[in-house]
């Protein structure tokens, strides 16, 4: 059941930005950035700065489950466990599980390329 949930949330996220919406990942974010208040907290001077959104982007975030403009280690710890948690190996009974096993495995290979590829890109 939690491959399904997960697809869901892929596809919801996915929907969401190519409208140019927020969706209910960048919700939670929003709501524990701003401690429900609507006001940022204050930033020290040894954090970056907020980058502008790319719908690209937020996608790959989306997809491995992490807040948009995490640090790669974020990137990678998160791009671990879920290809722990969804390995096809671990559904080799059923063989609809999979197929749908394997493409969640290439879209997290995907997100950490691009991603990786982004910050490489950033610091050179």
């Amino acid at each position: 059941m939690a491959i399904f949930s997960r697809i869901y949330r892929i596809f919801q996220a996915n929907i969401s930005a190519k409208k140019g919406n927020k969706s209910n990942i960048d919700n939670s974010f929003y709501e524990w950035y701003t401690d429900n208040k609507g006001t940022r907290p204050r930033q020290s001077n040894n954090t970056r700065p907020r980058q502008p959104r790319n719908p690209e982007m937020a996608k790959y975030y989306a997809n491995l489950e992490i807040p948009y403009g995490a640090d790669l280690e974020t990137a990678r710890k998160s791009w671990k466990r879920l290809l722990r948690k969804y390995h096809p190996d671990l559904h080799s009974d059923d063989t609809e599980k999979i197929k749908i096993a394997n493409e969640i495995v290439q879209g997290l290979n995907l997100a950490y390329k691009e991603i990786e590829k982004h910050y490489k890109s950033q610091n050179t």
